[in-house]
């Protein structure tokens, strides 16, 4: 029984280090809000961050999801994780990299949109554009 409960933690923290994200240039803090998602890379580069989500499409349904509870909500909860990092920009993409979206993630976007009252997924598509091709128009 001991082998039987040893070889099933040894898998599970093997899947645990396989389904865990490629991170380059994302400070450790920003790791943590962003390892449970789904994705499958992060890279933060002068202030965009480029997310590359384990799906072969992003609906903007799971966009916006990602927006409010990866990027503002952990904002809100946890503001010393964002304080440095200067976030302009989140572009998220699919598992081929060919289609996605991008958010404005300039100044206090986040803080605005947890003022009460705010319908999140309007606010969100105020500040995004639709990504293809694996590039993302500049506002």
């Amino acid at each position: 029984m001991k082998k039987l409960l040893a070889l099933l933690i040894g898998a599970a923290s093997t899947l645990a280090i396989a389904a865990a994200p490629e991170f380059k240039n994302v400070p450790a803090p920003l790791q943590k809000s962003l390892s449970h998602h789904g994705l499958k890379t992060a890279q933060l580069d002068n202030g965009v961050l480029r997310l590359q989500m384990a799906k072969p499409e992003i609906s903007e349904l799971v966009y916006t999801t990602f927006i409010y509870h990866g990027i503002c909500a952990e904002q809100w909860r946890s503001p010393e994780r964002f304080t440095g990092v200067n976030l302009a920009r989140v572009e998220l993409f699919n598992t081929s990299a060919t289609q996605g979206f991008a958010f404005d993630a300039r100044g206090d976007v986040c803080v605005q949109m947890g003022q009460m009252g705010k319908n999140y997924r309007t606010f969100i598509n105020q500040y995004t554009v639709k990504c293809e091709g694996g590039n993302c128009p500049r506002p």
